[in-house]
């Protein structure tokens, strides 16, 4: 099967994914189920819901793995909590199945092998999806409940899967005929898929946001929406840079590179089928403001950095992203910046054809590397 990119979408379809950090117990479920129904339900056509894990349970789920009891009596508590305030019985028959089956699967595994530990990180978002779709029903928004397993398909590297396109594609459309027909909002988990062999797999840490960014590709989707607990992409971490701002605009490549260096947990893949089969528009923020735009080409686009980041661990140092950070004319400005601040240099680094740049340095001069290259070239006017 043959992707063009740039064929016309379908402005009447949409993807909304629900990150985790906004689910932690009954009560923001039904806060998401009210906020889907009051943002996007009443559009023509019914949003494509994606729901991850409750927050922390991914965690928890790969310390199950490895022996703990006392992860697995936490995760049991919590779901069996969350589905008892939601008032369903049939919601706490599901829940309470679902979490026998976890049950019997960690009572044999120790150490899991690869597609073990998938099985068993696929039951935090497949009980999230459960959970999602009784608070839907509960604030009277119809939900067409689907399984990962049945749409999502991939290749067999477990942990880290590829979607497949073409077969998850011919899965997608059978589901479009049926939300037309039942007149409701499909919801799946995502994070899930199943290979072409018949396992569970999974798609790697942020892998809600891949499946997302799939299924609006592959349905020539408008726009998907990544909502999580902040309005949008920020210049730098905040607990390290105070004065970071929202970053209003960026192109495909360059979210793609601030995920690989870990800018909000966003799956380096997500951008892929935007990029390889349609380029949907994604907007990343909170229920109140969706404060970052990534297009191919994003409206009002600005060249320049847009993203300090990096990592002070064994091998320290600070990368700016933005399509002409690696020019000579600003590589000297930041060597300029980082001399003038007294700060040693020990490598430069950029990649042909990627937004990046990186700047090594000594471990104790990090903190204060990241600092003065964020006030030089966001806050300031060096950029």
């Amino acid at each position: 099967m043959t992707f063009l990119q740039g064929e016309e979408g379908d402005s009447d379809v949409f993807v909304v994914k629900v990150g985790g950090s906004l689910l932690r117990d009954a009560a923001s479920y039904v806060e998401a189920a009210v906020r889907i129904k009051d943002l996007f339900v009443e559009r023509a056509t019914p949003p494509f819901i994606v729901v991850s894990a409750v927050k922390g349970v991914t965690d928890a789920l790969t310390q199950i793995a490895r022996g703990s009891r006392g992860a697995l009596d936490d995760v049991i508590e919590r779901h069996l909590g969350i589905a008892e305030e939601l008032g369903s019985s049939r919601l706490f028959m599901r829940v309470a199945y679902e979490l026998e089956s976890l049950k019997k699967i960690a009572s044999f595994t120790r150490h899991a092998d690869p597609a073990v530990m998938d099985l068993i990180w696929s039951f935090g978002e497949r009980l999230s999806k459960v959970i999602m779709s009784s608070a839907l029903e509960l604030v009277g928004v119809r939900a067409l409940e689907l399984d990962a397993r049945n749409v999502i398909v991939t290749d067999e590297i477990h942990s880290n899967a590829t979607i497949d396109y073409g077969l998850t594609l011919v899965n997608l459309e059978r589901v479009r005929k049926r939300t037309r027909d039942c007149n409701a909002i499909p919801i799946i988990e995502g994070f899930v898929g199943l290979t072409t062999s018949g396992e569970v797999s999974t798609l790697g840490r942020g892998g809600s946001d891949y499946t997302a960014t799939t299924i609006a590709a592959l349905l020539r989707a408008e726009t998907v929406f990544l909502v999580t607990n902040v309005d949008g992409i920020l210049s730098s971490d905040p607990e390290l840079v105070p004065t970071s701002r929202l970053v209003r605009f960026m192109n495909y490549d360059e979210a793609s590179e601030a995920s690989l260096h870990g800018v909000k947990n966003i799956n380096p893949k997500a951008f892929r089928p935007l990029q390889e089969v349609y380029g949907s528009r994604v907007l990343v923020g909170s229920w109140r403001v969706f404060g970052t735009e990534i297009e191919s080409r994003a409206r009002r686009y600005v060249e320049g950095p847009k993203v300090v980041g990096g990592t002070p661990n064994s091998d320290p140092y600070v990368v700016v992203i933005g399509e002409g950070v690696t020019r000579g004319e600003f590589v000297r400005k930041v060597m300029e910046v980082l001399n003038g601040n007294s700060l040693d240099i020990t490598g430069l680094e950029s990649r042909c054809g990627r937004p990046s740049f990186k700047i090594h340095v000594r471990r104790e001069d990090w903190p204060d590397a990241l600092l003065a290259i964020h006030r030089g070239f966001i806050e300031g006017e060096l950029g």
